[in-house]
């Protein structure tokens, strides 16, 4: 049996989210079991059956007022969780909390991969290219970064897109202002020059960020500045545009009838791009699996986290990553 810890108090609007999905999730997966972290008369108002769920009562919220405070006292959901990891009663963690909080409290509890110098935040994005996804690196953890990090970064993402994407032989690009060699800040240069001398990597070189949903690489390593802007973008990009779309159909009568018929290919479209079926961004190069949901994730977005916890789990991937940065 494997458990998962869950803190179900970072979402903007509640705990009911996160207990309906991770009672849909345990009803699925037979050989999982989750423990959420919270306030538990919250929980329990919408805990329906606790059939391979347990509630640990903890409901205070880290803000990020907090600070590194919020670790040392250990008395919030957030640390309750990532503390259940550490003891060895769950194999991996999930919140919703404030991001920078999460990353610092799960690296000084959880500890490195040993050799990683920093962790990254990498989600997993969807693209044009039916239901092939990429994962990005870093997203915001580390805003100012070098070179080693970068090949490090490339080395874990790649073990992950292998051992829990599925991909054969990941393609990984540098992101970049171009793709010529001279472009870029040192940075980019001098690890451009070290991802080609890495034979065990199929790294394919610079790439711009405006090919990324082609599906041209299957892990883009970038700093984390430049990453959180690119991420926050796409979302916001794809939700605008369905927002736009769905207003000139509604804007004549031929429209809408041509909409009606076109119907199930816009939602399609909808469904393809939709974050939530991904529906969260890891804290890779820890020493153990945690995930970071958005703060209005819905059911759907958490139950995308939980599919992604059990396919790592299930491929023993966090062993895999550990191996990531030899050779």
């Amino acid at each position: 049996m494997k458990t998962i810890a869950f803190d179900v108090m970072g979402n903007d609007n509640g705990v009911k989210a996160g207990v309906e999905a991770a009672l849909a999730f345990v009803k699925q997966n037979l050989d999982y079991s989750v423990i959420l972290v919270g306030d538990e008369p919250q929980i329990n108002a919408f805990l329906l059956d606790k059939e391979r769920i347990e509630v640990i009562h903890s409901p205070n919220v880290v803000d990020a007022s907090m600070g590194a405070r919020a670790a040392r006292s250990g008395d919030n959901s957030m640390a309750v969780a990532i503390n259940l990891v550490k003891e060895g009663k769950a194999e991996a963690v999930i919140s919703s909390g404030d991001s920078g909080i999460y990353l610092s409290m799960a690296t000084l509890t959880l500890k490195r991969i040993e050799g990683v110098k920093r962790p990254a935040f990498m989600p997993i994005f969807p693209t044009i290219s039916g239901d092939k996804k990429f994962v990005m690196l870093d997203v915001g953890a580390n805003i100012d970064v070098n070179s080693e990090m970068l090949v490090q970064w490339a080395k874990l993402g790649s073990v992950f897109s292998k051992e829990v994407l599925g991909v054969e032989t990941p393609r990984v690009g540098l992101l970049n202002v171009g793709t010529e060699d001279k472009k870029g800040k040192d940075f980019h240069s001098e690890a451009h020059a070290l991802l080609k001398d890495e034979i065990k990597l199929n790294y394919v070189g610079f790439i711009e960020s405006r090919n990324l949903l082609n599906h041209e690489v299957d892990v883009a390593v970038v700093d984390g500045y430049a990453g959180n802007f690119i991420l926050k973008t796409m979302e916001g990009t794809v939700l605008s545009l369905m927002k736009v779309i769905k207003e000139e159909i509604k804007s004549k009568l031929k429209y809408k009838i041509g909409g009606l018929i076109a119907k199930g290919a816009f939602k399609q479209v909808g469904e393809r791009l939709d974050y939530r079926n991904v529906g969260a961004a890891w804290i890779i190069g820890l020493s153990a699996l945690a995930i970071k949901t958005h703060g209005s994730s819905d059911m759907k977005a958490y139950l995308g986290a939980f599919k992604q916890i059990s396919t790592a789990l299930n491929n023993d991937a966090l062993n895999k990553l550990k191996g990531g940065l030899d050779g």
